[in-house]
């Protein structure tokens, strides 16, 4: 085999390579979020008052 046709099918095979390694690492299963869960949650500084409050609103996928 002449040395030129090696470097290519050496070039053509790492290319396939990087390619299949990037799709199976942008594939790979993502985590799960947890469910939604609706509501209300105040933060409190330590006097007691309320600095913060947070709603949440879920919704349905159809």
């Amino acid at each position: 085999m002449k040395w030129r046709n090696r470097k290519i099918r050496i070039a053509i095979v790492l290319a396939i390579a990087v390619v299949a390694a990037f799709v199976a690492w942008r594939t790979s299963t993502p985590k799960e979020r947890p469910p939604c869960v609706p509501g209300r949650e105040e933060t409190k500084n330590a006097s007691g008052k309320i600095v913060e409050i947070k709603r949440v609103e879920c919704f349905e996928k159809s």
